[in-house]
């Protein structure tokens, strides 16, 4: 539920005698609109608004709540300069709305308002129409997620262990730029903390971890020399390592290297990520963990927002294998939630469909986890910079669920149709890696792109 500010404009206290007359319709129109929302939104309304103090008493009582948004309630006909002056007064997301009922003339002051905060250009949502319809209804939620996915990025702090893998320069990020467009910080953090720490976690807890995996994965396809039981150990204690760096750090989110110095010298990362990434381990259910695997800051970063606008969603960082105008073929080395190969929130559900396969590469050896996915609508998304300046390429398809034994490679792998002019991708999207979450959120990352002023393309 939405925690929001609401105002209630009334008529200036300069017309008494017209707010008599009208305060039925006013209060007729401000229940019928709490009513449609009650189930969806936690106001807390200071009162009406009728003169500069009352707006002064509201947006101190507000601006000390922990509201997200202030709507701009206009069931009648106001003074237009109240809702510039409560919009100076304040520093919290604005959203003026009204309704379409024959006769209260809310329209007309909608139009006043915000035209008024457009012209002394102060920020504003305008959302035009009435409550009772859907459309308008959706349109108000899905601006909300949008404000709390960026309230939550706020503040928050990636945890980058290692620095730039393979030379795959789009993965790095400008720590400066991402405080300035999203608030977040960037912790760097060495490899070797990993090792370190895996060195000290208890057998009797890496033992709990193999049991259960050996318990619910489909198959551990053991190989001499690639994939052997000193691999388990090393990629259970790699993920309880992790843990305990995200705690120590106060990570909310993360990138880690791998390649070539923990998947040549130690062990390759996929399982590690894998679960990361899943909304379960051997110690029960747990709120996904976005990691993206190549110390991919921005593909990181794209996955932490779409997990934030799905209201907490499992996310994925996928290869671009294949791009036609029909279908895109993607994968991953082998670092996706297993939570995509049946997506259930049972971990029976879906791990009995992954396989632990020996890498395809890494001196070290491990495993990678072989699965396909599962038959769903998605969305696809990646935050990138072109001359400096970040975008976002946004698209929606339904993945094609195949038999495993059909799988060619070790990756997991989803088999994607979509409806894109594939050359006009090719020639503008601007990384290797793409990044989905389960459902239709192409409205919401639009919405978001706007709020941050970021340019987005829907292919």
């Amino acid at each position: 539920m939405y925690k929001v500010g609401l105002l209630i404009f009334s008529e200036s206290k300069n017309r008494e005698d017209v707010y008599k007359q009208r305060k039925p319709i006013q209060d007729r129109e401000v229940n019928r609109f709490k009513e449609e929302l009650e189930d969806e939104i936690e106001f807390i309304v200071p009162g009406e608004i009728r003169s500069k103090n009352d707006v002064r008493i509201a947006i101190e009582e507000l601006n000390t709540s922990d509201v997200s948004a202030i709507i701009f309630y206009l069931p009648i006909f106001i003074s237009a300069s109240l809702v510039v002056h409560a919009s100076i007064l304040t520093n919290l997301t604005i959203i003026i709305m009204g309704n379409s009922t024959e006769g209260t003339l809310s329209r007309l002051s909608l139009l006043a308002s915000g035209g008024a905060l457009d012209q002394a250009g102060l920020s504003n949502k305008r959302i035009v129409g009435d409550i009772s319809d859907q459309a308008t209804k959706q349109e108000l939620l899905r601006y909300l997620r949008v404000i709390e996915t960026s309230n939550k990025l706020k503040g928050s702090t990636l945890g980058c262990i290692g620095g730039r893998s393979l030379g795959i320069n789009s993965n790095t990020a400008d720590l400066s730029q991402w405080i300035r467009i999203f608030g977040v910080d960037i912790e760097h953090i060495d490899q070797y903390e990993i090792v370190l720490r895996a060195n000290n976690i208890s057998d009797d807890k890496v033992i709990h971890y193999k049991d259960w995996i050996n318990e619910k994965y489909g198959c551990v396809c053991f190989k001499k020399g690639r994939l052997e039981d000193e691999h388990i150990n090393k990629m259970i204690r790699s993920y309880l390592a992790t843990k305990s760096l995200i705690k120590d750090y106060e990570l909310d989110f993360l990138a880690i290297k791998c390649q070539p110095e923990l998947s040549n010298g130690y062990v390759v990362q996929c399982l590690n990520v894998q679960l990361l990434n899943d909304p379960y381990d051997a110690e029960g259910q747990k709120e996904p963990f976005a990691c993206s695997c190549e110390a991919d800051n921005d593909g990181a970063l794209t996955m932490q927002i779409l997990k934030l606008i799905s209201n907490g969603q499992p996310v994925a960082l996928q290869d671009i294998m294949l791009v036609e105008d029909r279908r895109m073929v993607l994968a991953n080395c082998g670092a996706t939630a297993s939570y995509f190969a049946g997506l259930s929130d049972k971990p029976e559900k879906n791990l009995g469909k992954v396989y632990l396969q020996p890498h395809g590469f890494g001196a070290a050896g491990g495993a990678a986890t072989q699965f396909v996915f599962a038959s769903d609508v998605f969305t696809y998304a990646r935050l990138f910079r072109r001359n400096r300046e970040y975008q976002m390429a946004i698209l929606k398809g339904k993945t094609v669920e195949k038999p495993r034994e059909e799988l060619d490679t070790f990756k997991p792998t989803s088999f994607v149709e979509v409806d894109i002019n594939s050359s006009d991708f090719l020639k503008e999207f601007g990384s290797n890696h793409i990044h989905c979450v389960r459902g239709d959120y192409v409205k919401e990352l639009m919405e978001f792109c706007k709020y941050k002023n970021i340019e987005y393309k829907v292919y």
